[in-house]
């Protein structure tokens, strides 16, 4: 990089960001700047215009997350990635595999959004499209997702979403959904028994980046009368096989 490249304004900015985001958990301002060359005082400038553009939020914590603005822009982003083909590729051969429907997710804010999906043409089905928002208290990705997250602030946004059972399995008490949680965080994987729509189950996958964060959600879903708990568990093999090639494409630089 240039020295009159780095110091212009728009550059230091995304350099800023960068940094920010790459590894929210370690950043403090006086590392960045250290790290940049730039001024202190310019750090927390641009830090706070890109707050004040919604691009980054503050956490209780005192980091600095992702805002609307990045989310957006990332899920808007995604069919686009440069390995479109072959991640839709590895989906539709799980789909042929499998049977059955799925899925993409990735998780924005306290919302599960589907951005991929394939269809296999049963007649009857769930009609969801990419940009559907999942529940997090009753679908198998929404459960994932919260596992995934510290204990206290997933049964804290299940307090504050949960609503009336949508079917007979919802889950509506804490105590039973701190359970279903320390199971799915103990085994890695979600199932939906009838918990989101009567006579649905489904089955989620996790899909991390190099640190082991959940990233993404890999899942299906189907009438019951066509597969069950037990019928979804033979299926898992197939899943994790293809969660494994779908990180390596997603990732892939």
């Amino acid at each position: 990089m240039s020295e009159i490249n780095s110091r212009t304004s728009p550059r230091r900015i995304l350099n800023i960001l960068e940094e920010i985001l790459l590894d929210p958990e370690n950043f403090t301002a006086k590392k960045i700047a250290h790290k940049l060359d730039i001024p202190l005082a310019t750090i927390y400038r641009h830090i706070e215009t890109l707050c004040d553009e919604r691009f980054l939020i503050a956490s209780n914590s005192k980091k600095y997350i992702p805002g609307p603005k990045i989310r957006n822009i990332i899920l808007h982003s995604l069919p686009y990635e440069p390995n479109f083909t072959l991640r839709r590729s590895y989906l539709r051969k799980l789909t042929a595999d499998i049977k059955e429907t799925v899925s993409l997710s990735v998780p924005i804010g306290t919302k599960l959004v589907y951005f991929d999906r394939i269809e296999f043409h049963w007649p009857m089905q769930l009609n969801l499209e990419a940009g559907d928002h999942l529940p997090l208290h009753a679908s198998a990705s929404g459960k994932l997702y919260l596992s995934s997250i510290k204990k206290e602030d997933a049964l804290e946004i299940f307090n504050n979403i949960k609503t009336p059972a949508s079917a007979k399995n919802t889950i509506i008490e804490i105590s039973q959904f701190k359970k279903e949680l320390n199971k799915i965080k103990k085994q890695g994987y979600a199932f939906d028994d009838e918990e989101w729509f009567n006579g649905m189950v489904g089955l989620s996958i996790p899909i991390t980046n190099e640190k082991n964060e959940l990233c993404f959600c890999l899942s299906t879903h189907t009438a019951k009368s066509r597969k069950n708990i037990d019928d979804l568990k033979k299926i898992l093999p197939l899943m994790l096989s293809t969660s494994k090639n779908l990180k390596k494409a997603l990732f892939k630089d």
